[in-house]
């Protein structure tokens, strides 16, 4: 059931410097643990109410088909209307037989993570369970119209499921036409009816689409989906939200917020968003409330927030866009959807956002500001808010549809290492760090959520095999951070050369391992498309003493669309020092560029490169 922000933005806290290997397949087709049927009819009525009646099929293919059923939950709003009106199981070549009511339970659903609320849930639990077994059950649900939404809009999605599709078929009916878009749908034939209040949707021919090992990066950028609604319009929509919005905002500050616009007077504007941005983190905390009443996109008003001490994504991002206005910022709400994947707009409805932001215009830029996340890095876009559409309300209620940008491949790491061999092939390691963007906020929030200390452990897990005796040096991190923030670590190394013979062998995985991961995928058949993440740019320069290296580093270049790399290096007085940097200039790979000719090539280029830097050493 659709409720505007489900859950707070959290960054992955990882500082590796290697991207993790992607074993992504399609999974075959006799593998399918579970083959489905389903049918659904919903309505859309009036007022903007919805009921839809759904009933679905399932048969057990595999064993593991079994654990997938063991139970089946239905979580929905305090408000709605929730049925079963039928289910049953039939075992292979026996008869149905309905599900005992005592295998129908409903209670309070679990509270999320960080809100709480008096949602229901019901679970269904079918007996005798096996491979052949077939079980059938019909659901209705009432969903009421959320407050100042009198449009109605629905989502219909069709990812990888572990479950083969053998048909599906929706009946869309209305008091009023139904408007509709869809991409990828191919495989489904859409028919609307004469008077357009009627749009049927049907599975072409059984499908499976499911994924083993898949990489946590690995996602699909296009997956068939289809939505519908009762306008095409976006002002349809958000308009009455627009107003309201801007009538909560149009309230006196309450006293702290007040206080905390007028510390902020003498300031220039950047400083006054970050200090206004560090209010709230220090104040307010992400906490969803959603008892009694379902708001939908409908905030807590000024007091309202201040009082609670608390609030979800709409309430920090109003409040937020009230502290602004009353410092001469402008600023003004934004929804949008957030998230490692973006999907493109295709009705702008209230189904299509599930995060409010903020937009602000500081000193000649756009910002976009969360209030919810734990970290602020002046100037910069979370990742999970970049290159997408994003709805914006201005001061007459007025929604416009603008884009938010990628961010650029700025140097976010830089790192000065000093590697010195003794006669067993151990090291002592002298290292200067500088972290920028993304690499500093994640540095932050790690900081924040497991503390200082586990973070300097993983930084030295980053320096090679064995460390030992880690010592690191760094200023205490906080909720606002700079670019630049810089850290030494001093440690030894018990297996800095692997042995080979009588001599020893240098190679570093951080060069190397990024393009044998690509290597892998193109190899083995791959075939989703890969998030990298920001893009971003490292500067490594390293110095290796103590030692006989092998050869000198000619160096190289790779430049194409998707990366560059530069190496160059020297060595004299039996030192060896070489610098490289690596520019990752998209945020995602689709599988047709990464098994494309062009991409394989340069794969091969960088490879090879890298490859310059791996050698024997002689101590």
């Amino acid at each position: 059931m659709y409720r505007f922000l489900f859950h707070r933005p959290l960054i992955a806290i990882s500082l590796g410097l290697v991207t993790p290997a992607v074993f992504a397949a399609l999974q075959p087709l006799a593998e399918a643990p579970l083959a489905s049927d389903t049918e659904l009819h919903c309505h859309f009525n009036r007022d903007a109410s919805t009921d839809c009646t759904t009933t679905y099929q399932y048969t057990i293919l595999k064993p593991s088909g079994r654990e997938m059923l063991s139970r089946i939950d239905f979580d929905y709003s305090e408000g709605d209307t929730f049925e079963v009106l039928g289910a049953q199981s039939t075992q292979p070549g026996a008869k149905p037989v309905a599900l005992a009511d005592t295998q129908i339970d409903t209670r309070t659903a679990p509270n999320p993570d960080q809100g709480f609320s008096r949602d229901k849930q019901t679970s269904l639990a079918f007996p005798n369970l096996r491979v052949g077994t077939q079980i059938r059950y019909t659901v209705r649900e009432h969903h009421p119209a959320k407050p100042l939404m009198t449009q109605f809009h629905y989502a219909l999605k069709f990812g990888p499921s572990a479950a083969r599709r053998d048909h599906f078929k929706a009946r869309f009916t209305a008091e009023r036409p139904i408007q509709w878009r869809s991409e990828g749908f191919d495989g489904f034939q859409v028919t609307p009816s004469a008077n357009g209040k009627t749009l049927d949707v049907v599975q072409k021919a059984p499908t499976f689409l499911n994924y083993i090992n898949e990489s946590p990066n690995a996602a699909l950028l296009h997956i068939p989906r289809i939505e519908v609604g009762s306008a095409l319009e976006r002002q349809a929509y958000f308009g009455d939200l627009g107003q309201r919005y801007n009538q909560i905002l149009g309230a006196n500050l309450p006293p702290q917020s007040a206080a905390a616009v007028a510390a902020v007077r003498n300031l220039a504007p950047a400083e006054q968003v970050a200090r206004l941005m560090q209010h709230i983190n220090d104040h307010y905390r992400y906490l969803g409330d959603w008892r009694a009443t379902e708001r939908g996109y409908v905030p807590f008003n000024l007091a309202e927030i201040e009082q609670h001490g608390y609030g979800d994504c709409k309430d920090l991002a109003i409040l937020l866009t009230a502290l602004l206005k009353a410092s001469g910022i402008h600023a003004e709400t934004a929804w949008v959807s957030r998230g490692d994947l973006a999907e493109s707009l295709l009705i702008p409805g209230t189904h299509a956002p599930n995060h409010a932001i903020v937009r602000a215009q500081v000193d000649g830029q756009v910002w976009w500001l969360d209030p919810t996340n734990p970290v602020f890095a002046p100037g910069q876009t979370m990742p999970d808010l970049q290159d997408r559409w994003v709805l914006v309300n201005d001061a007459q209620g007025q929604v416009r549809e603008e884009h938010i940008p990628l961010e650029r491949a700025e140097t976010t790491l830089r790192l000065n290492k000093q590697v010195h061999y003794d006669q067993q092939g151990n090291a002592t390691i002298q290292a200067t760090l500088a972290f920028s963007r993304l690499p500093l906020m994640q540095l932050s929030v790690a900081d924040r959520q497991q503390g200082a200390t586990a973070t300097d452990q993983n930084i030295c897990a980053n320096f090679g095999h064995e460390i030992s005796d880690c010592r690191v040096s760094r200023a205490a991190t906080g909720f606002v951070v700079h670019d630049g923030y810089s850290i030494t670590a001093n440690m030894s190394d018990q297996r800095a050369l692997e042995k080979l013979g009588n001599d020893y062998v240098y190679s570093d995985e951080s060069l190397k391992g990024r393009w044998d991961t690509f290597i892998d995928y193109r190899r083995q058949g791959q075939q989703a498309d890969l998030d990298q993440g920001n893009p971003q740019t490292n500067d490594y320069t390293i110095t290796l003493s103590g030692g006989q290296m092998e050869k000198t580093i000619p160096g190289c270049q790779v430049r194409s669309p998707w990366y560059d790399l530069d190496l160059e290096g020297k060595r004299e007085d039996g030192v060896l020092r070489y610098h490289y940097r690596l520019s990752q200039k998209m945020r995602w790979l689709t599988h047709d560029e990464i098994v494309s000719a062009a991409f394989g090539k340069m794969v091969d280029d960088a490879r090879a490169c890298a490859e310059q830097v791996h050698q024997v050493v002689k101590l």
